[in-house]
């Protein structure tokens, strides 16, 4: 009816009735990004809501304003430790060593920055579930892509931008020009924008942030490692000159990067994860696991249909055959491949005589794994909502902290010890030390592994019980870490080179790092040998005491307070 007024459908013509009724396809829904008007489309461009929401945000919240603080804060007192405090012959190469220490100093907080920034800017979508009405949605895959993008590089910028005072002042000094000064922020800038979409791309192909975290810095640091000893061993990498080369290799990256990350935006992201016995082996590349083979059934077990034996850990079973695996093998392939391409690179430090850097790599490799199994212990059961399920059944929670742990610990053995078999080879090619010395030598180092891979689980359990998101246990477990074991090292650098400060003033500082216990190793065997004994030759003794004692604390205190915790986030909840 419209109007009062019957309107009839028109009488079918004889030519459609001689083929029977015709043929009624079926109505398509609209397409609201192809009958979008081009000013709509414009619009939707520029003002980005994706970007400006993700703005609003982050940039007003507290956290912001006190990362940044703390960014200028460790950059204020890298200039200042490293200040002439009278006026030298040789003040411009003292000037020059001052702004490398400047640039690098930046480069490698942005380094640890970047990924904890983008690397979780799609999964967080995938994660609440929202993935699907974002991409239902009017606006552009391209706009939500640069959306997401800019969101977490813009303050990356802003950190850059806002040590410009602080270049000025060390541009007072004789020695330095312009070249230099914008040479350097290029530089900066385009390693911001590089790194954060190596993080917006692991956060596009992946469905946990747990996982695009770890392979970001898995990609990222040792890029970053290039760039650190290019700055080091090449005179004037940060010239105009030279920092255009690295800049424009970046910027191509990105833009490679970010085709990859469109053309994966066209497709459906499915919601359904298939477990590692559903996947299709054939369609694998590179490394394929199979569980039920060795070594691949040291890393979890192939499932058993069978019934649990008495005095088994239900825990402990369930983490090492189900929950690891439940979502495919990717990340454990990935993980796998590019740590033992890298080992292959770091090997040659065996040959040189230069062990200790080896097992840098060893604990730099311990630092990413290790939280990235274990930060979601609690929180992920919380986020599932069965924390609170899991405390109403005949398990114990001594039970349930024991079987979550040792699920951690054995997957970070496997993988650390199956990138660190090569280690073994230091046995072989030493020459000024005996093969007894070695040997206990090698023991020394594995002891090392061991001790850091028990804290980090240990610290990363503590953050999970307290956090109620995985992001959040994750990347306060990293910066925590990186304080602990990367700030004493660069701080004995930063005094040994501009200050008159002897070792024995600094000395206490370096137990907190295993890289300074690691260095000691080596040394204090050639001091015993030399009779030279040097107060660094007790770092690894106070490390190995003083991080087992940590250890010991952390885990006395989730056992003491997980049940209470656990009943407070679910009545909360």
């Amino acid at each position: 009816m419209s109007n009062g007024i019957a309107i009839e459908p028109p009488a079918p013509s004889e030519e459609s009735n001689k083929g029977g009724p015709p043929k009624q396809e079926a109505p398509q829904p609209p397409n609201l990004r192809e009958n979008m008007a081009f000013s709509d489309r414009i619009f939707l461009a520029i003002e980005n809501p994706v970007l400006r929401r993700e703005l609003l945000t982050s940039l007003r919240s507290n956290k912001a304003f006190v990362l940044q603080g703390l960014f200028l804060l460790v950059i204020g007192s890298v200039v200042y430790l490293a200040w002439p405090d009278t006026v030298v012959s040789n003040t411009k190469d003292l000037v020059r060593r001052l702004f490398k220490t400047f640039g690098m100093s930046q480069l490698a907080l942005l380094s640890v920055l970047a990924p904890a920034f983008s690397a979780s800017a799609m999964t967080i979508e995938k994660e609440r579930r929202c993935i699907d009405l974002l991409m239902t949605s009017p606006i552009h895959h391209g706009t939500i892509l640069l959306g997401k993008y800019f969101s977490s590089v813009v303050y990356l910028l802003l950190l850059v931008v806002a040590t410009a005072p602080i270049a000025f002042v060390v541009s007072w000094l004789q020695g330095l020009g312009p070249a230099e000064i914008s040479g350097m922020y290029l530089l900066l800038l385009s390693v911001a924008s590089c790194f954060g979409m190596i993080g917006l791309t692991c956060s596009t192909f992946f469905h946990r942030s747990q996982s695009s975290l770890a392979i970001t810095y898995m990609v990222v640091l040792p890029q970053a490692l290039i760039l650190l000893l290019c700055a080091q061993f090449i005179d004037g990498f940060f010239v105009i000159e030279v920092a255009v080369w690295p800049s424009l290799i970046m910027v191509v990256a990105s833009i490679v990067m970010y085709r990859a990350c469109l053309a994966r935006m066209k497709l459906p992201f499915d919601p359904v994860y298939k477990a590692a016995e559903e996947e299709d082996i054939s369609t694998q590349t590179g490394l394929v696991l199979v569980r039920d083979r060795f070594p691949d059934n040291l890393l979890a077990p192939p499932r058993d249909n069978e019934l649990l034996p008495d005095n088994v850990n239900p825990i402990y079973q369930k983490e090492i055959r189900s929950e690891i695996f439940g979502r495919g093998t990717l990340f454990l392939r990935l993980i796998i491949q590019i740590s033992m391409f890298l080992s292959v690179v770091f090997l040659t430090f065996l040959y040189l005589q230069r062990e200790h850097i080896f097992v840098y790599y060893l604990l730099i490799f311990t630092m990413l794994v290790s939280p990235a199994f274990a930060c979601n212990t609690f929180a992920q059961e919380r986020e599932k909502g069965t924390l609170s399920l899991l405390l109403t059944t005949l398990i114990k929670p001594s039970q349930i902290i024991v079987g979550k742990f040792l699920a951690c610990l054995r997957l970070s053995i496997f993988l650390t010890g199956l990138v660190g078999i090569t280690l073994c080879f230091y046995l072989f090619v030493g020459q000024d030390t005996s093969f007894g010395a070695r040997f206990m030598n090698l023991g020394i180092y594995l002891f090392i592994l061991l001790t850091v891979i028990v804290f980090e689980i240990v610290l990363a359990m503590f953050f999970s019980l307290h956090f109620s998101s995985t992001v959040q246990s994750m990347i306060t477990t990293y910066t925590l870490l990186l304080l602990l074991f990367a700030a004493p090292v660069a701080g004995e650098l930063l005094l040994r080179a501009f200050t008159k400060m002897q070792a024995n003033e600094y000395f206490y500082i370096l137990i907190l790092s295993p890289f300074s216990a690691a260095a000691s190793v080596t040394s204090s065997t050639r001091n015993v040998a030399s009779g030279n004994l040097e107060k660094v030759a007790v770092v690894w003794p106070l490390f190995l005491g003083l991080y087992w004692f940590l250890s010991a604390l952390l885990m006395g205190y989730i056992f003491a307070v997980f049940e209470r915790k656990s009943l407070e986030s679910a009545t909360v909840r």
